[in-house]
């Protein structure tokens, strides 16, 4: 099995370690036909206009989006999750596959990140926000709420895909890097093992 990471921009390299701790092969994708050879895909933490200004040069996004509607198993966070996200507060829509409505930088700049305590299905650990958007709601009943911090939504799922506005790949728990390898696996949203 092969996990693509879009690697336009941000921290596809940290993605990348979690794939290898968890014995996953993993290809960087830059072009549209490097979808063709992967199972699933992850839409890292960046700059989603950056990468969305890079996209626009060789289509990847409409391949992408293609991609993600027929089903290929899709795990976005930070940026990524603003990347899939329906309506998006202050920013543009990109390729909009789930159903939330988003606010950009919701927490302030950069200078503003901070670690909280998540909880994420049957866990509770710390991760990384930066410069991290917020899920102001889910816009249907097929959305699941699957992360909160405190009582803001920091991750949910519907059908195929799997978005956090946090950094679990910063921390690598066992938690994260297990659901990570049973969603990959599965093809699915997988809520506990």
């Amino acid at each position: 099995m092969k996990v693509g990471i879009l690697s336009l921009q941000g921290s596809f390299f940290d993605h990348q370690k979690s794939l290898d701790l968890v014995s996953l092969e993993s290809l960087l994708i830059k072009t549209p036909e490097d979808l063709d050879k992967v199972d699933g895909i992850i839409l890292p933490g960046g700059e989603s206009t950056a990468m969305s200004k890079i996209s626009s040069y060789n289509n990847l996004y409409k391949k992408l989006d293609t991609k993600i509607k027929q089903g290929l198993p899709t795990l976005s966070t930070c940026a990524g999750t603003i990347i899939l996200a329906k309506s998006v507060i202050d920013g543009d829509t990109h390729i909009p596959n789930i159903d939330i409505e988003i606010q950009r930088n919701a927490y302030g700049r950069q200078n503003e990140s901070f670690e909280a305590d998540v909880k994420f299905l049957n866990n509770n650990d710390i991760y990384c926000f930066i410069r991290a958007p917020k899920i102001i709601r889910t816009l249907n009943n097929d959305v699941k709420v699957i992360a909160t911090q405190i009582e803001d939504i920091v991750g949910v799922s519907q059908n195929n895909i799997v978005s956090l506005t946090y950094h679990p790949e910063l921390t690598n728990d066992n938690y994260y890097l297990e659901w990570l390898l049973a969603f990959m696996k599965e093809g699915k949203y997988v809520g506990s093992f």
